[in-house]
Formats: C-alpha cells, sequence, structure tokens
C-alpha cells in the first residue's frame, strides 16, 4: 500500500506523466483475475511502477495570460467531456462559446493522455495549451484496453494505447500552486471489467492563485457503476481530504457526480431501483427524481457535502436541469442500457417515456461550493462590462453535427462570501 503524502504537491515547474510499461500489457491482459495478479512474478516486478503511474499527476503551464485587468468575478465550468474523442471540435468550442470562452476554470472528469480511442493525444495539455492555461491532471487508472466498445464508434481501427491513462484535471487562466491526486474508496475492481484497468478512482483538489485570493477547487468523477451509498462513501472521502488539509471555509467541489438514482452493478440491482421507483408514483416519480437526485435517492452524496458547508443549491446549479440524458433512439444510449439489460428493455423504454418524447434527463453534473457566493444575472460586471450569469447549463454541446460529449456543460459565476465586489485577499 503506498504511503500518502502529508502534504499536497507544490508545483513549481512542470512535469510529465509517462512510463515503460507498454511492453507488459498484453502479459498484463492476459491474466485472468487479481488474484493470479498478485501472485506473479510480473507484478512482483513492476507494481511499484504501477502505483506510481496509476496515482501520478502532470502539471503544464498555460503559454500565455488572458485575464481581465480587472476581474469583476470568477467564472467556474464543468465539462466531462468523454475521454476527450471529439478533442480538436472541443478546443473549437471552449475558445468560440460565448459564455464558455469566458471560464477561468474548468473542472474536467473523464481525461484521457495516450489513449487510442482519443486518438493517442495528451487531452488535457492540449486543451489547456489552445486556452493558454494552466492545467494539473490526476491519473486514476493504467488502461490495459484501447477502450470498450462504444468508445469506437465510427473509427475502423484500434490503435494500441501509448500511455494508456485517464483521470481527471482542473485548468485554470490563474496560476496553480499546489494539487493533490486523492484515493477514493473502490466500489468495483476495474481489473475485472469490459474496459481492463489498473488503479482505481481518483479525484484532484488544486489550489488556484486567483485575483480575489487562493481558491482550492476539486474535481471528482463519482462511480456510475456503484450504489448511491457507495458514491456517498466516495464523496466523503473527498470532503474529509478537504477537511483535513483545512480548506473548508472556503473551496469549490465540482464535476460528474454520477446522481443517477440507480445501483448498476447488476441487472438484479438496476431491476430493483426500477421496481422501486415503480411502486412509489411509476415514470413520473422517477423523472422527477433524475432531475432532483438530492431529495431522496442520492442523499448519501449530499450528506457528505453538508458535512463541510459545501452549498449545492440554486446559487451554484440551475435548478432540475438535466445534465445528460437517456434518449430512446440513440444507439449510444442504447448500448449503454444493453449492458446491464436484456433487449426487450428498450421497447419498454420506448413506450414508457412516449410522453416525454422519449427523453429522460438526469441531474449527473453539478458544483458545492463553501465561503463562496453565487452570483445571478447582471448581479457582477466584468472591467470589459461582461456581466455575471445565473448558474446555467448549456445542453448537448456540439460543433455542427457533431456531438461533442454525452455530458452537457455546467457554469457558475462566483465570489468570495462577503461584501459585494470587494476581492478577499
Amino acid at each position: 500500500m503506498a504511503v500518502i503524502a502529508r502534504e499536497a504537491t507544490s508545483l513549481l515547474a512542470p512535469r510529465s506523466l509517462t512510463h515503460e510499461l507498454n511492453r507488459h500489457i498484453p502479459e498484463l491482459r492476459a491474466i485472468r483475475s487479481r488474484r493470479a495478479l498478485e501472485r506473479s512474478s510480473l507484478f512482483a516486478r513492476i507494481g511499484d511502477e504501477v502505483e506510481r503511474v496509476t496515482r501520478g499527476m502532470e502539471y503544464g503551464s498555460g503559454s500565455r495570460r488572458e485575464a481581465a485587468s480587472a476581474p469583476g468575478f470568477l467564472r467556474v465550468a464543468a465539462w466531462n467531456i468523454e475521454r476527450g474523442r471529439q478533442l480538436d471540435s472541443i478546443v473549437t468550442y471552449a475558445a468560440e462559446h460565448p459564455l464558455l470562452r469566458r471560464a477561468d476554470v474548468l473542472l474536467v472528469p473523464e481525461v484521457d493522455i495516450g489513449m487510442a480511442r482519443s486518438g493517442n493525444r495528451n487531452v488535457a495539455a492540449e486543451l489547456a495549451a489552445a486556452l493558454g492555461f494552466d492545467y494539473v491532471f490526476g491519473n486514476s487508472y493504467l488502461c490495459l484496453d484501447g477502450g470498450n466498445s462504444t468508445d469506437w464508434e465510427g473509427k475502423d481501427q484500434r490503435q494500441p494505447n501509448s500511455l494508456g491513462l485517464h483521470g481527471n484535471a482542473i485548468l485554470s487562466r490563474f496560476p496553480i500552486n499546489r494539487a493533490e491526486n486523492v484515493s477514493l474508496p473502490i466500489t468495483k475492481d476495474k481489473f475485472h471489467s469490459s474496459e481492463k484497468r489498473l488503479g482505481h478512482k481518483k479525484a484532484l483538489w488544486a489550489e488556484l492563485e486567483t485575483p480575489f485570493g487562493a481558491l482550492p477547487v476539486a474535481v471528482v468523477h463519482l462511480d456510475s457503476g456503484a450504489s448511491p451509498a457507495q458514491r456517498g462513501l466516495q464523496m466523503k472521502a473527498l470532503v474529509a481530504r478537504l477537511e483535513e488539509r483545512g480548506l473548508g471555509q472556503r473551496a469549490l467541489v465540482g464535476g460528474d457526480f454520477n446522481t443517477t438514482t440507480y445501483d448498476i452493478k447488476n441487472p438484479f440491482r438496476m431491476v430493483w431501483n426500477l421496481l422501486l421507483k415503480y411502486a412509489r408514483g411509476g415514470f413520473p416519480h422517477a423523472l422527477y427524481h433524475y432531475a432532483y437526485p438530492q431529495k431522496l435517492y442520492e442523499r448519501p452524496v449530499f450528506d457528505a457535502l453538508d458535512r463541510l458547508g459545501l452549498d449545492y443549491g440554486a446559487d451554484f446549479n440551475e435548478p432540475g436541469a438535466g445534465t445528460s440524458r437517456y434518449e430512446v433512439e440513440d444507439p449510444h444510449a442504447q448500448a449503454k442500457v444493453l449492458e446491464y439489460m436484456p433487449r426487450f428493455i428498450l421497447q419498454y423504454l420506448r413506450r414508457k417515456l412516449r410522453p416525454w418524447n422519449g427523453v429522460a434527463p438526469f441531474k449527473l453534473d453539478w458544483f458545492a461550493a463553501s465561503g463562496l457566493r453565487g452570483l445571478g444575472a447582471g448581479e457582477a460586471t466584468d472591467g470589459d462590462g461582461t456581466a455575471s450569469i445565473a448558474p446555467t447549463v448549456i445542453e448537448r454541446p456540439s460543433l455542427g453535427d457533431t456531438r461533442l460529449s454525452d455530458h452537457d456543460i455546467i457554469l457558475a459565476d462566483v465570489l468570495p462570501a462577503g461584501p459585494a465586489g470587494v476581492p478577499s485577499r
């Protein structure tokens, strides 16, 4: 077991996260069980290096600074970019969208470095360079496969991974002083999954040097293949680490909380969740709680946030607005359902969702903050006349006919809590 660092890592100079484990990947993939892996002579030789890589961080400094000379507020965005498979279009969209291009901080779950499904590119570094931002990437996995079946839609050939890293990133217009990659409780061993991996989920926090003083921000991607109680334990681990580091008075947490209201570890649990919702009010009940998961089914996640006094209300999130959706005619969505359920369920969902035009929105992506004040429309103004907006969801981000991700973008404008317009030093 790795020793947990007593302090967060100071980011004084750019660093790359790389390795030379690729020659062992075929042998690792051939091992059938975790027990066999841990007993193997191969793992005895490379286990420490695997641990270093799956807990590692990478940091880079932006080539330019375009912060307003007198920023009237901070705009934070969170966007699960679905690994970054559409990176070129994502870069264009982030630079051109009238609301997103004003963002000072971008929290990005699901980021690849050296994954075949995303062109073996360094998604975090390339996106940060295009925006002129600093970035820090916290790794979660060493991926032994190039991706799962849905990652290869529209691609004719599977290439090997150059590095096989997947985790979370924080991009900032302002300098990043220090960061930490925080281990989260394991809900499922991804060595035994359709996308074979070593490692486990992490959350990443970083301290930003903003015009309003130091601001700790954290990005998290809770496990979809888990129960709400297990997601609650993962969030509790992040909150406990922030509390341990003395970051509770002012902090912002965001990302993909995966508050689906379901436990999809196996078909039995999925069916049980459906039956429970049906007994409580059928599809209208289910759809309401998809939009408001904090009210009942995902309370463990939000109870963990309450522990640190993190506010996840309307000051930081657009109430009831879905950030991802199941659409009955979407092949990608159908493929995800078929990973857990028999095919006849698709027809059942098509019939039951007809009154809602075949769409079930889910509120999966969130901000939660302490020591900050969420702004409303026009409540603050930048030196260049840009006015603040209320918490907003940018639905179905697309460029032309290209859908960029299966998640929407969430935005919030914030200031340190206290007298309006007074920077906190």
